[in-house]
């Protein structure tokens, strides 16, 4: 009886340890992949289609408080081992709920890399989201 109250006390201790030393993740799940969970940031949409022009999209929505929002999105064309500059777009969204859209002409077949940068502002905090979607144009 002794021996079994001793192996369930060292037990119970190595448990205690154990969640004493874990800590807390939050994430959250999107497009099939574990994201972070942001502090000003509700959700982010990420496109790359070619629906007869090529557009880079993204729609985001900040968490209550968020005062601005500052988008940009770059477009590149794969060329070889090389990525060629397509085009660009930047939006400043005084609010907390925005879309910002960059179109260019696509080349049918090519493969295309867009990057997207977000500063969103809640409380004088800026929190910077920095994602690259891929796509290749098949019309």
């Amino acid at each position: 009886m002794k021996k079994s109250f001793k192996i369930m006390v060292t037990l119970m201790a190595v448990l205690s340890l154990v969640m004493c030393m874990a800590m807390p993740i939050q994430a959250a799940v999107v497009d099939n992949q574990i994201q972070p969970q942001w502090d000003n940031t509700a959700t982010l949409t990420l496109m790359l289609e070619f629906p007869g022009d090529g557009y880079a999209e993204a729609t985001i929505m900040g968490k209550t408080g968020v005062t601005k929002i500052v988008a940009d999105v770059f477009v590149y064309r794969q060329s070889g081992s090389s990525w060629v500059y397509v085009a660009e777009t930047h939006k400043t969204i005084n609010g907390m709920y925005g879309i910002v859209s960059c179109q260019f002409t696509p080349i049918n077949g090519a493969y295309y890399r867009a990057e997207y940068t977000f500063t969103v502002t809640k409380g004088g905090v800026d929190e910077v989201i920095c994602k690259t979607k891929y796509a290749t144009c098949e019309q």
